[in-house]
């Protein structure tokens, strides 16, 4: 997610609220099986999961597919075990762990947090 530059600005403030308050309820229908959520959360984090894909395939469409469901699969993952505190910003930090992580299985390799801090 990118920092915003200007926090004053009240539009901008309110669209990124809304974007994690979209976030937060995607990934609480995860949690009760609903498929749409799914799509919903896909398609917000489809960005983050095409950008590591590419950057791990190198130009190998089958494994850039590979990637991608891996990706989908460790977010939903991450979408199950996650408990929300107040919103769905903090989601964003910890699906990074799970999305990687199951990118890197692939690969035989361990997650973001294996990587900086050993298995």
């Amino acid at each position: 997610m990118k920092i915003p530059l200007k926090l004053g600005e009240d539009r901008h403030q309110s669209t990124v609220a809304a974007a994690a308050a979209a976030i937060a309820r995607d990934v609480a229908a995860v949690k009760a099986g609903d498929w749409n959520a799914k799509n919903s959360l896909v398609r917000t984090f489809q960005h983050l999961l095409t950008s590591l894909a590419e950057k791990r395939s190198h130009g190998d469409q089958s494994k850039h597919n590979r990637y991608i469901d891996a990706g989908k699969e460790g977010l939903f993952k991450a979408a199950k075990k996650y408990k929300a505190k107040s919103n769905g910003e903090n989601f964003q930090l910890f699906a990074l762990d799970y999305i990687e992580g199951a990118m890197d299985r692939i690969d035989g390799e361990g997650g973001m947090l294996s990587r900086l801090f050993g298995k």
